[in-house]
């Protein structure tokens, strides 16, 4: 019964001796570098900016797109925009300025109409006035004082008229004026909108300013123009880039980002070709971080990398690519897990395995890559240390 009962003991032991045995790391010296990785895509150095023409409604919907990376030549359209809502509003446009110069007619008849008869009125009061003063009656050996005094009432009332119909000769001629006037300058206003709405007409037709290869452009969502979708005044919608200087723009996930900075030198490789490398160097790193793609919480660098050589034959502007990115050259340091790495406060620390128990031992961290970390004092090569935080065991 003892003999089973200390085989068992001996047994649970080994277990654990072997348990502790995968649960520790040998501290060693080893070849520590730190390396980014990187995804991304070519880029032209130079291209030519195709814009949406500026048009007065703002925005219309695209109707109409050439096939992407196809070969343009100057004036060839590379996108068309819908005309309907222009079309329609042009031809309600045009209904109003044949309404406003039907009343222009109408009211330039009525006003010849009521000049007529005030000249009349004038016309005929002259007459009337020429005669009075002319045949006056003021003999009173002839006439009586009566028919004196009316003669005079009446060459009175005649001028007084005359000099009314006079007033209101030139009042109407000033309203008229204004009147006409203020359906000229609605006639005019909708014949300017009918120019303008002419003239976009004519600009709803995106073309090429010179021959080139045609690749559309790509907003901060990463998504391109296609059919249906609208498009603003002066919106970036294509560019024809210079295929004869080609640069790589990488994004770098955040976490991932370990002193990444501009001049550290790049290998890449295009998917089409991966057993094809090719290298570059850091030109500039945006100063924070963005999303990507629509709805994707992730959040990356975006890197542009100037590349050592060109090659025209398989470099071709989107052409998708793989990189890493070197921060530092191989050393042989003292590097240990991350994970076997914990920290409280401001202390950084490991669990030493010695004599069967596990110590606190305070360490001095140096740089780390994805998955070490350098220890620069605190642990010497040839000991073990936990890979689990022993506090919580």
């Amino acid at each position: 019964m003892r003999r089973a009962i200390y085989i068992i003991f001996v047994f649970l032991l080994g277990c654990q001796s072997e348990q502790d045995q995968s649960l520790t790391y040998k501290v060693i010296k080893t070849s520590f570098a730190i390396e980014i990785p990187a995804k991304g895509y070519l880029v032209a150095a130079n291209a030519t900016v195709i814009n949406v023409p500026r048009i007065s409604n703002g925005a219309n919907n695209i109707s109409w797109l050439a096939a992407e990376y196809s070969m343009v030549n100057k004036g060839d359209v590379i996108a068309r925009l819908d005309d309907e809502a222009i079309r329609t509003e042009t031809r309600s446009k045009r209904h109003e300025l044949a309404m406003t110069e039907q009343d222009v007619i109408e009211k330039q008849g009525a006003l010849n109409q009521e000049l007529g008869t005030i000249s009349g009125d004038i016309i005929m009061v002259n007459q009337e006035k020429y005669f009075a003063e002319r045949y006056s009656v003021d003999d009173e050996r002839i006439f009586s004082k009566l028919d004196i005094i009316n003669a005079m009432q009446n060459l009175t009332y005649l001028n007084s008229k005359q000099n009314y119909l006079h007033w209101k000769n030139n009042s109407f001629n000033d309203s008229s004026s204004g009147e006409m006037g203020l359906l000229d300058l609605k006639k005019s206003q909708f014949q300017n909108e009918i120019d303008q709405l002419d003239n976009n007409l004519d600009n709803l037709e995106v073309k090429a300013p010179h021959s080139g290869l045609l690749l559309y452009h790509a907003n901060w969502r990463g998504e391109k123009p296609k059919v249906g979708q609208l498009a603003w005044s002066n919106q970036t919608i294509a560019r024809l880039p210079d295929t004869s200087n080609m640069k790589a723009k990488l994004f770098v996930v955040e976490h991932e980002a370990i002193d990444l900075g501009v001049g550290q030198s790049v290998s890449l490789s295009l998917l089409a070709a991966a057993d094809q490398s090719f290298t570059g160097t850091v030109e500039s790193v945006a100063p924070f971080p963005k999303s990507i793609k629509r709805k994707d919480p992730q959040q990356y660098f975006e890197v542009l990398v100037s590349l050592d050589s060109q090659n025209s034959a398989q470099f071709a502007p989107g052409a998708k690519l793989q990189a890493t990115i070197s921060v530092t050259l191989p050393q042989q340091k003292l590097t240990v897990p991350s994970q076997a790495v914990f920290s409280q406060g401001n202390t950084s620390y490991v669990y030493l395995h010695n004599n069967s128990r596990y110590e606190f031992t305070p360490v001095t961290l140096g740089r780390y890559n994805l998955s070490h970390v350098e220890i620069t004092s605190g642990l010497t090569v040839g000991q073990h240390i936990s890979l689990i935080d022993q506090a919580k065991i």
